[in-house]
């Protein structure tokens, strides 16, 4: 519950509100490890045209929040509940399957890549009203209608250390 605290007097009137003109957007930022100057942006919802992306053939909406522009993509999040067991799962849900997407993922999502997700207000997308950080992608799956990411924190300290008993079963040349 710290995060919903944080969150700005507007924020949460915009989340429990029947009816505002505030929008409350998801910016998710995935960032592969191996090659961290081209992280992939995406928004839920969209503030303004995009132009640097936009072409003669196609018009890119999104949002620009601190000098960075997410690209607008119908996505669904269920955030993890708490359990005793540490973090559950997330899931990102992108209601957008092309053949290009596919392609993309199936060539550079070969290891777990890092998702920062922070939540901005439409009115002022510069200001961070919370950000969850720390998940990785750890599978992915896709159908004709949605392409399904799974998220979750890997703990190290829930590993056991060492992780492996020296037996004569698992480590023959030592004994």
């Amino acid at each position: 519950m710290s995060r919903l605290n944080s969150l700005s007097q507007s924020a949460i009137r915009a989340m429990f509100a029947s009816e505002t003109p505030e929008a409350l957007i998801l910016l998710i930022t995935i960032t592969n490890p191996a090659d961290p100057t081209t992280p992939v942006r995406l928004a839920d919802g969209y503030t303004n045209r995009i132009d640097s992306l936009t072409t003669d053939n196609e018009v890119i909406y999104g949002v620009t929040s601190n000098g960075n522009n997410y690209i607008f993509l119908p996505m669904e999040l269920s955030l993890p509940g708490e359990q005793e067991t540490g973090a559950g799962q997330c899931s990102l849900i992108l209601k957008f399957v092309t053949r290009e997407a596919i392609e993309l993922i199936r060539t550079h999502l070969t290891s777990p890549v890092d998702v920062q997700i922070d939540l901005v207000l439409a009115s002022s997308p510069n200001t961070v009203e919370t950000s969850f950080s720390g998940f990785k992608i750890t599978n992915v799956t896709y159908n004709a209608d949605q392409i399904t990411f799974d998220l979750n924190m890997v703990s190290l300290s829930r590993e056991p250390f060492p992780s492996f008993t020296f037996t004569p079963a698992n480590f023959p040349g030592l004994f």
